[in-house]
């Protein structure tokens, strides 16, 4: 996540962050890997229903190339269309000029997002 979150920080984790808004595009959660501790800091970019793409390092959710200004490390990856399942969200780190495959991102079940970093 970075430059947004710096890597290897320990970030504070509001649990109830969601409970009054609701999960938004472009909101940063944390999300659950693996037992209650292994949490990683990813941006949601795309909702339940909404087809997601990336050409060329750009993210296009259903068809319409979407603004990224958060993203100073943009790559080059491509993925084919796919649409987030209803009760999952579209996740995704802000450095991504790395290889795809070092990287965590995905759809992800709403019950993995544990809240929102505080810092």
């Amino acid at each position: 996540m970075e430059p947004t979150y710096g890597h290897g920080g320990i970030n504070f984790i509001w649990r109830l962050g969601y409970t009054f808004s609701g999960l938004k595009r472009y909101d940063v959660v944390a999300v659950r890997l693996a037992g209650s501790k292994v949490m990683l800091l990813k941006r949601v970019v795309a909702l339940g229903g909404e087809w997601v793409e990336f050409r060329e390092g750009k993210l296009f959710i259903d068809g319409k190339k979407m603004d990224e200004s958060y993203v100073h490390y943009p790559g080059n990856w491509t993925l084919p269309p796919r649409q987030v399942d209803k009760g999952s969200v579209y996740v995704v780190g802000d450095n991504r000029n790395m290889p795809m495959e070092s990287h965590y991102f995905g759809q992800t079940s709403l019950s993995r997002i544990v809240g929102v970093p505080l810092w």
